[in-house]
């Protein structure tokens, strides 16, 4: 493990334009890897309340045949980016997936940059509001920086140039396309059981309350996702920050233990191998899939 003042030096001896990658994969290690994964699903759920995004995702049927598996290739090609960066081998056999994957449907610029703003503004609000420390202005810079360089390489054009115009421009997404959708109920839907399926029967209930705390009030009207009670308002806040000052005082720093998608794929994966089945076939008849594949040791777990 690594001391955590050490760590904290180590990061703010980097330069947040040169080491983004370095320094976001740091931050991660500082004790925020749990944050940075609820943060990341709060970011993927909002995205729901665009009908644009949520009527394509709709339409795939992917997240109601098969969400797990949805859930766990999204977040392992993420966490893929942060653990190695976009420039690595592995990377970049995470950006080829994704961009081989976003090809086969039209995805408009201004939807590729709403969700490149949420991975960019979710995790450092969800650290303000719940982390066991917030993170310096060098880290919000490195965290932009990180996620601008993502999306260049994903072909995503007009990035705004701060992280205070990424803010304005996501504000202006939401008042202009937040609005109930049929398409936004059958993909939140189906997400939440994904996330009551990981639970047992009798937690099951408090899934979409405690969902309803952490979402803002624009995403829950999209979602038709009833507000929280006074009792669940005040407790699930007062529980995250009561972790985070636990945290504070007694957790560590170092090398996390990085999830494995191991509900998908309990023997292991291939980054090509993480999309819908039927873009997979589709692939499959072009050409055959590459011998050679970036292995996970980690997927090893039972």
């Amino acid at each position: 493990m690594i001391r955590k003042k050490k760590l904290r030096a180590d990061i703010l001896r980097l330069n947040p334009r040169e080491d983004a990658c370095q320094i976001a994969r740091l931050i991660v290690c500082d004790g925020f890897l749990w944050d940075f994964n609820r943060a990341l699903e709060m970011a993927l759920f909002r995205t729901f309340a665009s009908p644009g995004i949520s009527g394509l995702l709709a339409r795939t049927g992917e997240f109601s045949r098969n969400g797990q598996k949805r859930y766990d290739d999204t977040s392992l090609l993420m966490l893929q980016l942060l653990r190695h960066g976009y420039d690595s081998p592995q990377g970049r056999a995470a950006l080829q997936r994704i961009n081989q994957t976003h090809a086969h449907f039209f995805i408009s610029n201004d939807d590729y940059l709403f969700v490149l703003s949420t991975f960019m503004l979710d995790p450092i609000d969800w650290i303000a509001r719940f982390g066991w420390r917030r993170l310096s202005e060098h880290e919000k810079m490195a965290l932009f920086i990180f996620w601008r360089n993502v999306g260049e390489r994903m072909g995503i054009k007009s990035i705004p140039d701060s992280l205070e115009s990424m803010r304005r421009f996501s504000g202006e997404y939401v008042q202009e396309n937040f609005r109930f959708h049929d398409s936004n109920r059958v993909v939140s839907t189906a997400t939440f059981t994904v996330v009551e399926s990981w639970l047992p029967r009798r937690l099951r209930p408090f899934v979409r309350p405690v969902s309803a705390v952490l979402l803002d009030e624009s995403t829950r009207r999209a979602v038709q996702l009833e507000a929280p009670g006074r009792f669940m308002a005040f407790i699930v806040p007062a529980v995250l920050k009561m972790r985070g000052r636990w945290l504070a005082v007694f957790g560590r720093s170092g090398e996390p233990d990085w999830p494995d998608g191991c509900r998908t794929y309990p023997k292991g994966y291939m980054v090509e191998t993480l999309a819908p089945a039927s873009l997979l076939a589709v692939e499959r008849k072009q050409r055959e899939l590459p011998s050679e594949s970036i292995w996970d040791p980690e997927c090893n777990k039972v």
